[in-house]
């Protein structure tokens, strides 16, 4: 296989295709010529990193992409790969020199093979490092079904993100897509919105495209500078987390475009998407090629998908309600049933509810191991709940709290421990930092 379209210009670097493929060509013959096999790819930069990854393609050696660049992380990494290959302050480590920005003096046609491996590592639902393998032709495939479902709606847009490339869904979505369908695309990562803002209005009249997370549209929702920009706003693309819907609903209204939300994980791959433009439309749509079923006993969602090696029905870790043959609402995680003193109850379902209430902008709520098994629970507070917090003292203040719960709930299932923080600590993909949070309770 190789490139459908020719066409990507990398605008950061005022780099037409042609040339960056000619970099890509010269890393490709750097990479034949080297003993290994595995190469750790790690790079903060994008576009070097796109480079780097396509010439490992291109020569057919297998990837293997850390969970983050600390140096004990790309140490663990080192034992399942030969050489490490990119940028990194860590000393330690077998590297394999190559500039990137170098071009091919000749210039051939690319193959790649579908069969290249890709090792994922991502710290799963867990917190520890756990190795997902794919492969090439499984990334394409989803990139593929990302162009059939969304490219009519992305058009001519630029696209530009949030999120890292390290990441799956950061290297399908802002790398993988836009160069493969021919768009062009601004690879490094804007931190603040004022700089995206800043660089959509030095594109004059270009669309836009935004790859960004749940965290960053949350924050967004509080000082939406992207206001300013709206009429360059083609399509915004969430994924990584769950999206609130008050957040949904208020950048539909501030920016006349509803987010599209996109499920899955590194696991699945992208398993169904929505577009939420009222407080009526929860469910998902599976995505065309991605069959999907339930597991009568508990309910857990089964998808069949191409972007995984595993053949036949693979059972995921949500419980879902089928609609039809392609839609179905998500009930929560599986992991998150537990039991209190007997009594099972959804962690997801209680966590929903106090995230109703006014005090409260969002929060998680998680099951307490010790003498006595038990409920807590941590929450960022609404600026109404701020006000009520400092208006009193914690104890009165929790009372109220599991007051309201226990309208819902027995009393035996609320939360007896609660946390207050300014912001939940959310990464840069949009996840928990779920340590951080059970290390509050210590």
């Amino acid at each position: 296989m190789n490139f459908p379209h020719n066409r990507s210009y990398f605008v950061e670097q005022s780099q037409p295709f042609t040339a960056w493929l000619r970099q890509v060509e010269h890393c490709q013959q750097q990479f034949l010529r080297s003993d290994g096999h595995s190469f750790l790819l790690f790079d903060l930069d994008c576009y070097r990193f796109s480079v780097l990854f396509f010439g490992l393609i291109a020569a057919n050696k297998r990837i293997v992409l850390p969970q983050n660049g600390q140096p004990q992380q790309l140490l663990q990494c080192m034992s399942h790969a030969d050489y490490f290959v990119g940028s990194s302050e860590c000393t330690e480590l077998e590297l394999f020199a190559i500039d990137p920005t170098q071009a091919a003096s000749t210039s051939s046609p690319l193959v790649f093979n579908p069969a290249t491996e890709i090792i994922f590592y991502t710290s799963g639902s867990s917190g520890s490092a756990k190795a997902i393998e794919k492969n090439f032709g499984q990334l394409i495939t989803e990139v593929e079904q990302l162009e059939q479902t969304f490219g009519a709606m992305i058009n001519d847009a630029i696209v530009m993100s949030t999120v890292s490339h390290q990441h799956i869904y950061g290297l399908l979505f802002k790398l993988l897509w836009p160069i493969w369908s021919g768009r062009d695309v601004y690879l490094n990562t804007f931190e603040y919105p004022e700089h995206l803002v800043h660089q959509v209005q030095r594109l004059a009249q270009r669309s836009l495209c935004l790859i960004s997370s749940p965290a960053y549209y949350h924050r967004l929702v509080k000082d939406n500078v992207l206001v300013a920009v709206k009429d360059n706003i083609a399509v915004l693309i969430s994924s990584g987390g769950p999206l609130d819907l008050s957040a949904a609903l208020s950048l539909k209204q501030a920016l006349n475009c509803a987010p599209i939300e996109v499920f899955g994980s590194t696991e699945t791959g992208g398993i169904g998407w929505r577009q939420r433009s009222s407080e009526h439309c929860e469910a998902w749509r599976a995505f065309d090629d991605i069959a999907i079923a339930i597991d009568p006993l508990e309910q857990r969602l089964l998808i069949d998908s191409p972007y995984i090696s595993q053949s036949g029905w693979m059972m995921t870790d949500d419980r879902v309600e089928i609609i039809d043959q392609q839609r179905f609402k998500l009930l929560g995680r599986a992991d998150r049933i537990v039991k209190i003193e007997e009594k099972r109850c959804s962690l997801d379902e209680i966590q929903l509810r106090l995230s109703s209430h006014e005090w409260v902008e969002q929060a998680y709520v998680l099951a307490l191991s010790g003498e006595r098994h038990c409920l807590a629970a941590v929450v960022e507070l609404s600026a109404t709940g701020r006000e009520a917090f400092a208006a009193t003292v914690k104890f009165k203040f929790d009372r109220e709290i599991k007051a309201y719960l226990k309208q819902y709930f027995e009393a035996l299932v609320v939360p007896r421990k609660f946390r207050y923080l300014d912001a939940l600590p959310f990464n840069r993909q949009g996840k928990l930092n779920k340590k951080e949070l059970e290390q509050l309770f210590d």
